[in-house]
């Protein structure tokens, strides 16, 4: 029993690699992304250079692109955070290649909160694109207070995860 048990572990361990099947495809969706992003400010910049652009729509414009952005760092922490935390942290071995500094500090409870916050943050700025968009018509109204009602949640949630893991971390 003990054998199988060490053959069962030492296959798992080994096919941790294959979450760099996962890591690569948020790599390319960030790829996917920075296309986007770059498609966008081009699409801004003739418009603001040779066209005609509302104040509001332009700050609605500029919220789409932070927002892209915020969503392209989270994908990227979670990619670069779940190769060195499940995969491997060999190829910071390098001297050509410098670990940052908050990789060091990151384990699942840090991920998990810094996802939190990230979504928070992608959630406030969609929260704010909405409102912004709208007028002020009784459907509008509805769903500016469902994506608040939404963005609450998630606050209320990141505030649960983290008071979770103080509970458990008091324990032990």
């Amino acid at each position: 029993m003990e054998m199988l048990l060490s053959r069962v572990g030492s296959l798992l361990y080994g096919m941790r690699f294959t979450m760099l099947f996962f890591y690569v495809g948020l790599v390319a969706i960030i790829f996917g992304i920075l296309g986007k992003f770059l498609l966008e400010t081009y699409k801004l910049m003739s418009t603001l250079l040779f066209g005609d652009l509302e104040k509001i729509d332009l700050i609605i414009k500029v919220l789409e692109l932070v927002d892209m952005t915020m969503v392209a760092q989270l994908v990227w922490v979670v990619a670069l955070a779940g190769v060195s935390l499940f995969v491997t942290t060999g190829h910071f071995d390098k001297k050509d290649m410098k670990k940052p500094d908050w990789l060091d500090h990151v384990n699942t409870y840090n991920l998990k909160l810094k996802l939190a916050f990230a979504i928070i943050s992608i959630s406030g700025v969609h929260a704010l694109k909405t409102y912004l968009s709208g007028d002020l018509t009784l459907e509008n109204i509805q769903i500016v207070t469902m994506v608040a009602v939404i963005h609450f949640t998630f606050v209320l949630s990141a505030i649960g995860i983290s008071f979770a893991e103080r509970l458990t971390r008091e324990k032990t």
